[in-house]
């Protein structure tokens, strides 16, 4: 019935914006200008030489235990030389492990230079480019640290009694456990991972389970395979008591069912507490294969790997999580399509990752569960997203190795869920908004992208520009924090607004923004306007008494706003509203002591009198144009009119 009711309303309103009341704001402007441009950023290289050639497969060969961070056995580098090489190749290993020995085409390397973290190995001779080498390094150790940011982790799940050896390699730690490029824009093309466990226990990895081979010594030798191109820190390894309960997902139109194996602890209890929820990954991935194209690795596999690291890792096509939470679950899955598909080119552009995994929450509660469970996410994402009032999405280059600002929840996440709803408001158009994200994972299959190449699918598939809207909120610092003031005087309902930025940094926010119109009679409609300037106001014409107003009632638009309604006192007239040169007041009730103060919105006092008239006149002419408070006391009360001078 509301939609009814808006579009018989919708022929009953106009908007005025006052002239001279409204003014363009300045040009927006922040430190570090070049953070505007429409030029690729080069991502992190610890080392030049790691530019030297592209990494075509991996090939990690371990010995891992679920009772200890000791890892032993060697990785194989294939890559192809891209510029010549006189003398050194370059890998990254953590100095905590130990080199056993190091092969360049199956012949030894007597020789080699292990510190600060890189691998220098010398080459006999000066390699060219378009040549394809194959280093292999023999390795053994325990990386430092555990938990996040640390690469490798052995750890008990104290709520289940099981222990886990996993890795999480974002986003510098690959080296905590093989050697590799750590370099986002050279994915591999293909990757082996090879693990030997104890009998009894379960490795779980990337792509395929291709086979299962049990060891002289008994052990057993997990071989898993992808031919997906994969970056360095999405390849992993978990090792514990699991039992493996696979179901699947049936995305319309896809050529088969796309297997979702989930190694979950070897605890039936644990199953029964969990099997419902981990059922509703299907749904999940063929929503998602609806909404953003086809499941990315459906000839391989999704899945899960539960491990106790207090939240998810989105590995290519098998996630590590420490349990089975309805909104953790669509994050790390969507990643696979925005992370693992399509990867951030750079660590400053993580919102390509994170900003639009968040953003697959909203939509799994929108589409699967309810408009009320996804406004009430918004909302809290909304108020996480205040919590940084002077933060942008993109990482400022200075924090470009900070991985607590990289991963900042605030503003990745969910400052970045949010700008990709404002996104979607301001196309007004669902089918626009989700071709924008197919095509982003068209064109960027298989590859990175940063948040400017994003911009540039949008707008070309919308045939709109978005450089404004980049410019405040993702390059932008902050929110806007906007004060409504209504009155309604006969059929004229007059809204004014003022916005400042919650950071200086970012002065303006330019939104669409809708009112939701409340009547006595109990109707309502919504009536929308557009916000183009710090001082605005709107006037509508309106066919009931207003009861009250609320300012984008669905909760599209992040910003902090604060609604005053102005109530006209039928004993004082104040005219003419808007006015020129002058003020006129009249006072119904018998004379008596009145004070009168007209000040700014900041506050300053332009006129104060003190009468006893029931007729005043005040002079205005030597005000600017603009917003003022006028304020009448009489003995304890107190009346307050908003008046504009133009």
């Amino acid at each position: 019935m509301a939609m009814i009711r808006f579009l018989f309303y919708a022929a009953f309103f106009f908007i005025i914006v006052i002239p001279g009341f409204s003014r363009e704001p300045e040009p927006f402007k922040c430190s570090g200008e070049r953070l505007f441009s429409q030029e690729r950023f080069s991502t992190y290289v610890s080392h030049p030489l790691l530019e030297a050639y592209d990494v075509s497969y991996y090939e990690i060969d371990l010995s891992v235990s679920d009772t200890s961070a000791y890892i032993e056995g060697s990785c194989s580098v294939k890559m192809k030389i891209l510029q010549p090489v006189p003398d050194t190749i370059i890998l990254e290993l953590s100095d905590d492990l130990l080199i056993d020995s190091i092969y360049i085409d199956s012949q030894i390397i007597p020789l080699f230079i292990h510190n600060d973290d890189l691998l220098k190995v010398p080459v006999h001779d000066q390699l060219q480019a378009g040549e394809g080498i194959i280093v292999k390094v023999f390795y053994h150790g325990v990386p430092s640290g555990s938990g996040f940011f640390s690469g490798l982790t052995n750890t008990v799940d104290a709520s289940w009694n099981k222990t886990v050896t996993y890795t999480l390699s974002e986003s510098f730690h690959s080296r905590d456990w093989f050697p590799c490029k750590q370099v986002l824009t050279d994915k591999a093309d293909s990757a082996s991972v090879i693990i030997t466990t104890p009998s009894g226990r379960m490795a779980g990895s990337n792509g395929l389970l291709k086979r299962v081979t049990r060891r002289d010594d008994g052990r057993l030798a997990w071989e898993w395979f992808t031919g997906y191109p994969v970056a360095y820190y999405l390849l992993s390894v978990t090792v514990a008591d699991y039992l493996d309960y696979s179901i699947y997902a049936y995305p319309e139109g896809s050529a088969g069912p796309v297997l979702i194996q989930n190694f979950i602890y070897n605890d039936s209890a644990y199953f029964y507490a969990n099997r419902e929820q981990i059922d509703k990954t299907s749904a999940m991935l063929e929503l998602f294969s609806d909404l953003f194209t086809a499941y990315p690795f459906g000839d391989e596999k999704y899945g899960h790997c539960v491990a106790p690291l207090g939240g998810g890792m989105e590995h290519q096509t098998m996630t590590s999580l420490s349990g089975f939470n309805f909104d953790l679950v669509s994050h790390e899955l969507a990643h696979q399509w925005f992370g693992d598909n399509v990867t951030c080119a750079t660590w400053q552009d993580i919102w390509i990752n994170e900003g639009f995994a968040s953003y697959a929450e909203y939509l799994c509660r929108e589409y699967l569960l309810s408009d009320d469970e996804a406004h009430g996410w918004m909302s809290n994402a909304h108020n996480t997203a205040f919590s940084e009032p002077e933060g942008s999405i993109y990482v400022p280059e200075e924090d470009a190795q900070n991985e607590n600002r990289i991963f900042n929840y605030a503003l990745s996440y969910k400052k970045g869920a949010a700008i990709l709803h404002m996104l979607r408001y301001e196309l007004n158009d669902d089918s626009v908004f989700f071709k924008t994200l197919r095509n982003f994972q068209t064109q960027y299959r298989n590859g990175t992208a940063t948040g400017m190449d994003f911009k540039t699918v949008l707008e070309q598939t919308s045939g709109r520009d978005f450089t404004w809207f980049f410019n405040q909120w993702f390059f932008g610092s902050g929110y806007p924090v906007q004060k409504f003031v209504w009155w309604q005087t006969s059929d004229s309902l007059t809204i004014s607004c003022s916005q400042t930025g919650s950071s200086a940094k970012t002065p303006f926010f330019h939104t669409r923004m809708g009112f939701r119109i409340v009547y006595y009679n109990g109707s309502d409609t919504v009536l929308n306007a557009e916000i183009s300037h710090n001082e605005q106001l709107f006037r509508f014409v309106v066919p009931y008494p207003v009861w009250s107003i609320i300012p984008d009632p669905d909760n599209w638009v992040l910003d902090q706003s604060t609604i005053i309604e102005l109530m006209t006192d039928k004993n004082i007239s104040v005219t003419p509203n808007p006015f020129h040169d002058e003020i006129n007041l009249g006072f119904l009730t018998d004379s008596m002591e009145r004070i009168i103060i007209l000040t700014d919105l900041q506050g300053k006092v332009h006129e104060q009198v003190i009468t006893t008239d029931r007729l005043v006149r005040l002079s205005t002419r030597q005000l600017a144009q603009g917003l003022y408070m006028l304020t009448v006391r009489e003995g304890k009360n107190s009346h307050t009119f908003k008046l504009i001078r133009l």
